[in-house]
């Protein structure tokens, strides 16, 4: 039964550290994603701000829309704020498009299989990453 027990002890134990792997990646997509959307947030804010600031129009759309939600006369869709946000979007989005030439997706990739791989040598995995993010058994 010993002979049993040690031929399914390192397919458990493979099982653990692949699940481990699986869960530091999971947990770094999510703080990338969340960083991203921060990041974006708070551009999209300065931008939209700096733009009614300098914009005697947008300051009166705005005001005059908010007078007439106050009202309840206002119509559905026309947000002078919201639209600008919108606009904002648009633009980024395009722009982000133009330029994705994946040296982003690369450098988050290469950053993860350095700290996958750093956790694999810590915690003696029989694994380590490739360059390219394949698995290479360890002996």
């Amino acid at each position: 039964n010993l002979n049993k027990a040690g031929k399914v002890k390192p397919q458990h134990d493979f099982k653990a550290q692949m699940e481990k792997a699986i869960a530091i990646i999971v947990q770094e997509e999510q703080n990338v994603a969340e960083k991203a959307k921060t990041a974006l947030m708070e551009e999209a804010t300065a931008a939209v701000t700096a733009e009614f600031g300098s914009s005697k129009e947008l300051q009166k759309a705005a005001l005059d829309s908010a007078i007439a939600k106050i009202k309840g006369t206002a119509k559905a869709g026309e947000d002078p704020v919201q639209a600008t946000f919108i606009q904002f979007f648009k633009n980024k989005a395009a722009d982000a498009a133009k330029s994705d030439d994946g040296s982003e997706a690369a450098a988050q990739r290469a950053a993860l299989v350095h700290k996958l791989n750093a956790t694999a040598k810590n915690e003696g995995f029989f694994f380590q990453l490739d360059a390219n993010g394949q698995p290479k058994m360890v002996v």
